[in-house]
């Protein structure tokens, strides 16, 4: 731990810092150990995750399923179609 208490980072590889601007809003800002992509890639890839986020959110509101109980894709979709 630091002298503040926090914990330190552990993670021993060399990190990026990517900016994104957005006009109107805060800019978003991400790591990632990516270091051969561009900067718009990594964020359209950020993008993209996002959007997957967003939809097994999605489907754990509406199909009120608290957690997958499995990580494969079949798992996932015996579940989601249990649950309709």
């Amino acid at each position: 731990k630091t002298p503040g208490g926090r914990r330190r980072n552990h993670y021993d590889k060399q990190l990026r810092r990517v900016t994104v601007a957005r006009p109107g809003a805060a800019p978003l800002v991400f790591a990632t150990n990516d270091l051969q992509s561009t900067a718009l890639e990594i964020s359209q890839r950020y993008k993209e995750r996002w959007g997957i986020e967003l939809f097994f959110k999605w489907l754990k509101q509406h199909l009120k399923i608290k957690r997958f109980l499995g990580r494969s894709e079949n798992a996932v979709r015996i579940q989601v179609l249990t649950a309709l």
